[in-house]
């Protein structure tokens, strides 16, 4: 087993594109870490950096105690999974799983034995002397995970490899996933764009976002205290509800989020009351998931929203309702995103270390603020998502109140960072 440490890893392709930017990241030793994120913001080429199949334009790579920037991929002791499971076509299940042990010189017989104890713990056994082309997407996933773990890598690197399964195969085989790594204690880096995998296999998740990392934390912490707006929207279903506000301070300092023509207040000992009540008229993200509200009667309970029934979904043990509340809603795909990457030229990537740090300390200040082109945060639709009993007897039109339980609502400010800041 072994650590890995990421210490301010950036990726330039072709002098063009700014694939990771300046990231850092630790992963214990035995540690499953998953790598969360939307296509294009950076994860399977992180992963191929720690493989050493993309090379590190910045930064360091390390693997315990060495640093394995510069190691070529044999000598990292990793192994990869990809996402189409990439099998040898001319060589059987048993050839494929044994292929490692016979490129090390283990003996064939030793190395075909070995093959098949692990086909049997991936459920394969049966189909050892077939060819990868008569297999089913899910058993070749599998022969390609057990060529992975037939050597026992110190690292073991999975990029998307449920993402071509259906449903029903992607749990069964997430499951085995999950299992099998932590009976091996190996330290696993796992890239997926789903977050049901993220929340069921990780022990923690890293969330990235255009070459960065977002936040890092457990499943729980991510998605119960998200560090930005972005996390917050890209983890749940259905997507929280990220409404635009503007605090208002009374003459008792009581802090209130005015949304348009309707109002909630915070309660005086709350924290985030306590940091706002210097920032009267400043316009705020209040993002709050569809089970803070509840639905109510009477009129005189505080905090409450009132807005007409658009759209009522049965869930079968629940029901998912939009509500027109004349809010206005932020995308998180649009806070505080950033500039345009610039280009780096050829030449700039053959500069010598101190030139291509000055390269990418330019790119990244042109990476602070969005552009004025860019339209403003908001949804063409507004709605209000709600979850109510699976028999709540509404009718769509109707004119509904709502509760909202401010302790369960997050605060960020406009570039999409908490106003109570987190710490993990």
């Amino acid at each position: 087993m072994t650590a890995i440490r990421l210490d301010g890893v950036s990726k330039v392709f072709e002098g063009e594109h700014l694939a990771v930017d300046e990231l850092s990241l630790d992963v214990a030793d035995g540690e499953f870490m998953v790598l969360l994120g939307p296509s294009g913001c950076g994860k399977t080429t992180l992963l191929r950096m720690i493989a050493g199949l993309e090379r590190v334009t910045a930064g360091e790579v390390w693997f315990g105690r060495t640093n394995g920037t510069r190691l070529p991929p044999k000598d990292r002791q990793v192994a990869m999974v990809f996402q189409t499971g990439a099998l040898y076509p001319n060589r059987t299940v048993r050839e494929n799983i044994m292929f490692p042990l016979q490129i090390a010189g283990q003996d064939d017989h030793d190395a075909s034995s070995t093959a098949a104890g692990l086909a049997q713990i991936l459920s394969i056994g049966s189909v050892l002397d077939r060819m990868p082309r008569t297999l089913s997407g899910g058993q070749r996933q599998r022969v390609a995970i057990g060529r992975a773990l037939v050597r026992r890598p110190n690292v073991f690197l999975l990029d998307e490899p449920l993402s071509n399964l259906d449903a029903t195969m992607r749990t069964e085989l997430r499951q085995e996933i999950g299992a099998m790594t932590r009976d091996l204690n190996v330290t696993t880096l796992y890239v997926t764009h789903d977050q049901v995998e993220a929340l069921t296999l990780a022990d923690r998740i890293a969330v990235m976002r255009d070459g960065r990392i977002e936040d890092v934390g457990t499943p729980a912490q991510v998605y119960n205290d998200p560090a930005t707006a972005f996390v917050a929207g890209f983890l749940g279903a259905p997507r929280i509800n990220l409404l635009s506000a503007t605090v208002r301070v009374t003459a008792h300092h009581r802090v209130a989020l005015d949304f348009g023509a309707q109002s909630i207040g915070l309660d005086p000992s709350d924290r985030r009351s306590l940091i706002l009540r210097h920032h009267d008229g400043v316009q705020v993200i209040v993002g709050a998931r569809s089970n803070a509200f509840r639905v109510i009667t009477n009129e005189d309970v505080a905090n409450q929203l009132t807005g007409t029934l658009r759209a009522f979904e049965f869930h079968g043990q629940q029901s998912i309702a939009f509500v027109e509340c004349g809010i206005e809603a932020v995308n998180p795909d649009q806070v505080g995103q950033p500039r345009p990457m610039h280009a780096v030229s050829p030449q700039d990537m053959m500069a010598p270390a101190s030139l291509l740090t000055r390269v990418l300390s330019r790119i990244r200040s042109g990476r602070t603020t969005a552009p004025a082109e860019l339209p403003p945060p908001t949804h063409r639709r507004a709605d209000l998502v709600i979850e109510l009993p699976a028999d709540a007897d509404l009718r769509r039109g109707s004119r509904i109140h709502l509760a909202m339980d401010t302790t369960r609502i997050h605060i960020f400010d406009q570039t999409g960072c908490r106003v109570d800041r987190i710490t993990r």
